[in-house]
């Protein structure tokens, strides 16, 4: 009793709705906007190539200028090494030329200076 009261219940309150059958909905074709290529990976690697080959030809006219930079500072400071030498040398010859034992004689003479050897001793 109690499932015909349920029954009777629904078939009050709303008809029964028959459903319709459903349509067989067919997938629709992926549209595909380029179609692969065979040549396209190809033409990827040919430009991935240039490209590092572009790079290396610019590091190395970079590196080749860098090193023409640092040759010319190197000639620069060796120019001005030789030069430093040069004025070393000039002064070490007047040097050994103002104090020859000779020209001291002269001045110690010119300034009444005698020379005795009894007072003069090796020191080593």
């Amino acid at each position: 009793m109690a499932q015909s009261a349920q029954q009777f219940q629904y078939a009050n309150v709303a008809p029964k709705i028959k459903q319709q059958p459903r349509r067989r909905v067919q997938p629709r074709p992926q549209k595909v906007r380029f179609a692969p290529v065979a040549w396209r990976q190809d033409v990827r690697h040919l430009v991935s190539a240039i490209v590092i080959i572009a790079m290396f030809a610019m590091g190395s006219v970079w590196i080749t200028n860098q090193t023409t930079a640092f040759n010319e500072q190197a000639q620069i400071k060796s120019a001005q090494l030789d030069k430093l030498r040069n004025a070393n040398n000039d002064a070490k010859e007047q040097i050994s030329a103002l104090t020859t034992q000779d020209r001291l004689n002269d001045i110690a003479q010119k300034a009444g200076m005698t020379l005795q050897n009894q007072n003069i001793k090796n020191v080593k």
